[in-house]
């Protein structure tokens, strides 16, 4: 637990946000050694910044969260677990601790979202496109809300597929209507403290988390002002892969999807097998280097995030590129 505490210490302090927190990870490496910095800490997040986790100024009492989980049986992991998400650490501003409850299971996984109000042509679209993804061994990540979100994960149920559900409250304030959705299967998620309850920031917030965990991001439907779109904007900053499916393209409905088409930011998915054509599933997977290089890294990313030896990695990449199964662009790796 003193793992866990640590950072939840860092967390907690004022000003410290979590671009600043991985760029500290990537520097030390361990809660224990930023705790323990002294100069350095100056040099990497500023003289404010660096006072203020010298001085201890927290924003929540880590000590509490940690008697919670105990309390709650609440599963966590750190960025410096092995078990963190491999994908979720590449983005620029991944949580430096992540609550749970289910099993973290190491299975690619496509985003797939949309409005709250869909129409019945976007459900029927979403539990065909969702089968077709568990088919080919994808796990499915969505939001939880009411409408498409909800369907991704029940019909990734129903077709016997694993589901992540990333909440914009903490595990301890998740609404009845989820707590329907408990099975074996599905993975329920925040980067919330436990018992923080939702408001407007803690949604948009939430979505970055979405596509930060997909190797792809599918957008179903979308109006001009969907909640959907944050997350699509969140994965192309991100580099992930986004699609939009337009199902009625007259209706107002789709406004939303049309536009991410028309600024070149998603590609057009007409069926599931658009997106399985490109998009490498666990039953093409050898190892998690892969499934990082779905995203674009360099090779010093690399080495951070597999933990591998410069010469293991060289060795690594050199056979992929000689099997197709990754090509080198510039200083980039990328999955093929």
């Amino acid at each position: 637990m003193e793992r866990l505490y640590n950072w939840l210490y860092i967390s907690a302090i004022k000003g410290l946000g979590e671009v600043s927190i991985k760029r500290l990870f990537s520097y030390y490496r361990s809660a224990q050694a930023i705790l323990k910095a002294e100069e350095e800490l100056r040099l990497l997040v500023g003289h404010e910044r660096a006072r203020a986790i010298r001085e201890g100024r927290l924003l929540f009492d880590p000590e509490k969260v940690v008697k919670t989980v105990i309390k709650e049986g609440i599963g966590w992991t750190t960025i410096e677990d092995e078990d963190y998400p491999l994908l979720l650490k590449t983005i620029e501003d991944p949580p430096p601790v992540i609550f749970y409850r289910g099993k973290l299971k190491d299975l690619p996984l496509v985003g797939v979202v949309g409005t709250r109000n869909p129409d019945q042509y976007s459900i029927n679209f979403t539990r065909k496109l969702v089968h077709s993804l568990v088919d080919a061994g994808f796990g499915v990540v969505s939001g939880g809300a009411k409408g498409i979100d909800y369907t991704s994960h029940l019909s990734c149920l129903q077709a016997g597929g694993y589901t992540v559900c990333l909440l914009g409250m903490g595990l301890l304030k998740m609404p009845s209507y989820l707590r329907k959705l408990s099975h074996d299967s599905v993975l329920f998620m925040s980067e919330l403290l436990p018992e923080q309850e939702a408001d407007s920031y803690t949604f948009p917030r939430r979505n970055r988390l979405i596509s930060g965990l997909s190797t792809s991001l599918v957008v179903v439907e979308a109006g001009q002002r969907s909640g959907a779109l944050i997350t699509a904007e969140h994965g192309v900053r991100q580099g992930r892969q986004v699609y939009v499916h337009v199902g009625i393209g007259s209706s107002e409905r789709w406004l939303g999807c049309i536009r991410l088409l028309n600024e070149g930011k998603a590609k057009f998915l007409r069926c599931a097998e658009d997106l399985l054509s490109i998009t490498p599933s666990s039953r093409d997977r050898e190892d998690k280097l892969l499934a990082l290089l779905t995203v674009p890294k360099t090779f010093s990313e690399l080495l951070g995030l597999t933990g591998l030896s410069e010469k293991e990695l060289s060795v690594k990449l050199s056979m992929y590129e000689m099997e197709g199964r990754i090509e080198r662009v510039g200083l980039y790796y990328r999955a093929l």
